[in-house]
């Protein structure tokens, strides 16, 4: 049987060597520390001739042998030089307009537009540098996520000028708030660097920014925030995109002006910087110390940029050359690597690093925390509760379903693309002025179905939901999509999800998860992800990186659905991932609906042979429309069959309600 014509809405090849894991800014796992300096000269020119004897790193005010070193350069690169291929960039544009006047939110698009052009894609030195865009606007949200398509990005910056409602994934650096002091700024900044942990890399954070007031009150919420770029190897510029005040000329000396507005109140050392050739570096200082009440906006700006390595652009006269120096320095920087001391897991230490040459300025950021990012609510009272829930009988009264797919992305690991669908009517809001606001907390669990239970994945997480009164009455017209992903082991786990809405209003869903073991040169079937939406790739944008897969065919991308259930009037897709080892033994697929109580054959799409790319080891990623529209209403079960020419086969099912 032929298969029919426009069944399959879209099918790439794609051979890919398994991919392996970007070793971390810092896991205590390999008792390794990276550090990133950037060293300039009094001229602002990039120091590009120094030797790991030239450098001296200090932890907790204890000197390191450095045992690795590396520089970055593009140039050198380019030239086939001791740096080698340089690494992908990542950078993060951040509009903050609440504290921008309608000229300077005109004036920061537009600078940003020609930074995006100037910076986005392949560099001249060959590496790859991709852009994510996120605004403070009626609420922090991630409007673009990384890419390096620069039409894409200034198509997103001019359409991310309103003030619209926000439903993001807290973890994700996205939570909604109509409150836009310094405060809850901060704390936005925090999980938008909590997010970047997940990049490899130095990574950099460009704020364009207003009259970003500083407090005594915010000394707790900055620190914080400052810790998870350091933690992430984040490093923040800061631009006040506002006129100066009087003349001012760009320093590329210490990347600041030498008039302007406030000064970082700390002494005379450069801002956003420290000194080699003997000097003290501004690492050793805790940058939430130079706010005072009394102080002026730019401090909080300078806090930011000296305790996270970039520097402060001070003004709208500063910005051109200011920002060519920031996208210029993303590859002239250097790598310091030590083994560090034995200290506790998700501990803290002061990073100070020196150059022994006179002349020259050296940027780095000031801190690191050992271990890997504590889930949003570990050790909070939410967590608690939440636990006690999942252990409870009680199945909870916010009703949901859920769908937990997975995908191999090694020989012993999987990552599960969780799609959940809650009832919005189960939300519980508070009224607060002309906002309704909510939180969601989540933990899920996946624990071994046999044996002691140990589990084998665990996550938590924080949904933030703000509304006016005519977004709220649209909201609840339909469910509150969530997914997270999280890596597991193969083997069999009870996966138990549990989430609440303040009070008493809570829910609880359970479900078995088996994912069989898989070795490379073996032929491998992943989960089936069924949705009911597909759009261009990187339309829907929220997600900074990879915090979430994108299930993507060729330039399209299915969204996840945690539901079954599909009305006549719906689409309905499926994805799924065929591995095969062997060019030379192709693989094929066949798909039939069944009917769910007779197991009759309802559908038929035939065979349709596979062959993957002479690159060995290929991931084939597959995308299915399902012809729903002809089926009467009632159950029906997903077949998805995979074989091989020696005979082996694989087979999927899933669970359809057709309505």
């Amino acid at each position: 049987m032929t298969w029919p014509r426009g069944v399959w809405f879209c099918l790439a090849f794609a051979s890919v060597a398994w991919p392996q894991t970007a070793p971390p800014v810092i896991k205590s796992e390999t008792r390794v520390v990276l550090v990133d300096a950037v060293v300039t000269s009094k001229k602002g020119e990039y120091i590009r001739d120094l030797t790991a004897k030239d450098f001296r790193v200090w932890e907790d005010n204890k000197e390191q042998t450095i045992q690795s070193f590396t520089r970055e350069s593009a140039t050198e690169s380019a030239a086939g030089n001791q740096a080698g291929t340089p690494r992908t960039s990542y950078l993060v544009l951040v509009l903050d307009y609440a504290a921008m006047d309608a000229g300077d939110q005109i004036r920061a698009r537009q600078e940003a537009a020609r930074f995006i052009d100037a910076n986005v894609g392949d560099t001249n030195g060959g590496a790859e540098r991709l852009i994510a865009l996120a605004t403070f606007d009626g609420g922090f949200r991630m409007v673009q996520g990384f890419t390096g398509n620069a039409g894409r990005l200034k198509d997103t910056l001019t359409g991310a000028t309103s003030s619209t409602a926000t439903i993001n994934n807290a973890r994700a650096g996205t939570s909604a708030s109509t409150d836009l002091s310094g405060h809850d700024k901060f704390v936005s900044l925090q999980k938008l660097a909590m997010d970047l942990g997940s990049v490899p890399g130095r990574k950099a954070v460009v704020l364009f920014t207003g009259n970003l007031a500083a407090s005594s009150d915010q000394k707790a919420p900055m620190a914080a925030a400052i810790e998870a770029f350091n933690k992430s190897n984040a490093a923040v510029y800061p631009i006040d995109v506002r006129e100066p005040s009087q003349p001012a000329r760009f320093s590329a000396e210490n990347g600041s002006s030498g008039g302007g507005r406030g000064r970082f109140a700390g002494g005379d050392a450069p801002v956003g910087g420290g000194r080699g050739g003997g000097r003290t570096p501004r690492g050793d200082v805790d940058p939430a110390e130079a706010l005072d009440p009394g102080g002026t906006s730019q401090q909080a700006l300078f806090a930011l940029a000296s305790g996270t390595g970039g520097f402060v652009i001070r003004n709208a006269a500063e910005l051109p050359g200011g920002l060519q120096k920031i996208g210029q320095e993303q590859t002239e920087y250097y790598v310091l690597g030590y083994t560090p001391p034995e200290s506790k897991e998700g501990s803290c230490h002061a990073l100070r690093v020196k150059v022994d040459r006179g002349g020259t300025t050296v940027r780095a950021r000031s801190s690191y925390c050992t271990g890997a990012a504590r889930d949003l609510l570990t050790g909070t009272a939410a967590e608690r509760n939440l636990e006690s829930r999942a252990a409870s009988a009680q199945s909870g009264n916010m009703a949901a379903s859920l769908a937990l797919p997975f995908f191999y992305v090694g020989p012993d690991t999987a990552r599960v693309n969780l799609a959940m669908e809650v009832a919005t009517e189960s939300v519980k809001f508070e009224h607060k002025k002309d906002t309704f606001h909510a939180e969601i907390n989540v933990l899920g669990i996946a624990a071994a179905a046999q044996g002691d239970g140990a589990a084998g994945a665990r996550f938590s997480d924080t949904l933030t939901l703000d509304f006016d009164d005519a977004e709220m009455q649209k909201w609840k017209q339909r469910p509150l999509h969530y997914e997270k992903e999280f890596k597991i082991a193969p083997g069999q786990y009870k996966f138990t999800v549990v989430f609440s809405s303040g009070g008493e209003s809570f829910g609880k869903l359970e479900q078995p998860l088996t994912i069989e073991p898989y070795q490379p040169g073996q032929l491998a079937l992943s989960g089936l992800a069924l949705g009911k939406e597909v759009h261009k790739a990187g339309d829907a944008g929220a997600a900074l990186f990879e915090e979430r897969t994108a299930l993507i065919i060729g330039d399209m991308q299915l969204t996840p659905n945690g539901s079954r259930i599909f009305t006549k009037p719906e689409q309905a897709f499926c994805y799924f991932e065929v591995y095969t080892p062997d060019p030379s033994n192709p693989s094929s697929i066949d798909v039939r609906i069944l009917d769910g109580k007779t197991g009759d054959v309802r559908w038929d799409g035939g065979s349709m042979r596979l062959n993957p790319s002479a690159a060995g080891k290929a991931t084939i990623p597959l995308g299915l429309g399902l012809p729903i529209a002809p089926l009467a209403p009632g159950s029906y079960r997903l077949e998805i069959t995979a074989a091989d020419s020696t005979g082996k086969s694989l087979q999927r099912t899933h669970g359809i309600e057709i309505k």
